[in-house]
């Protein structure tokens, strides 16, 4: 089983929304948005966890690699996101954060199929490969909140960049099984 492989995966995954969560609001802010236009955006990428998966999942269960869906739903993540900086507008944030997230939501119960698929008899083994999101989650939430307190709230698009980024390139070190 390719532990390593796995588990970047799921740290990078749940590094993203170590920077969502607490993060993405205080950047929409300093954009000038105030709090209901902020609750709207980020319903968005709730909104598009209910449709997404389904979607994805009918794919991935019809065509049967999964691994070859996290990818390029990994990749048109990344690459919607590469919007974001120019970005200012609501309508503007509002169609990003819709593509990005319907893509980015699509990637994690895909790749969850793949890791048991791994796992096999062993699913015991599951929180010990989980357990890395859990850590991606809480590095960048300490990370990103240092340097959000030191450099403002535009590294919040950098970091995002780079989780998105790294989301991508550790699925392609997983093959499908």
């Amino acid at each position: 089983m390719p532990y390593w492989r796995l588990s970047a995966f799921y740290f990078f995954y749940f590094a993203a929304l170590g920077t969502l969560m607490p993060y993405w609001g205080l950047y929409l802010q300093s954009l000038g948005f105030d709090a209901f236009a902020i609750g709207s955006l980020m319903s968005i990428l709730m909104a598009t966890k209910i449709v997404a998966p389904n979607v994805w999942g009918w794919l991935g269960d019809h065509l049967g690699h999964r691994m070859v869906i996290v990818r390029l739903a990994s990749l048109l993540s990344l690459l919607a996101f590469l919007a974001m900086p120019g970005a200012t507008g609501f309508v503007q944030i509002a169609l990003i954060m819709t593509l990005y997230s319907f893509f980015w939501n699509a990637s994690l119960p895909q790749f969850e199929a793949v890791t048991f698929n791994y796992l096999g008899k062993h699913v015991e083994r599951y929180s010990r490969l989980r357990l890395w999101g859990s850590v991606g989650f809480i590095v960048t939430v300490v990370l990103v909140g240092r340097l959000v307190d030191s450099r403002g709230t535009g590294v919040v698009l950098t970091a995002l960049l780079v989780v998105f980024a790294g989301i991508f390139l550790s699925s392609l070190l997983v093959k499908d099984r």
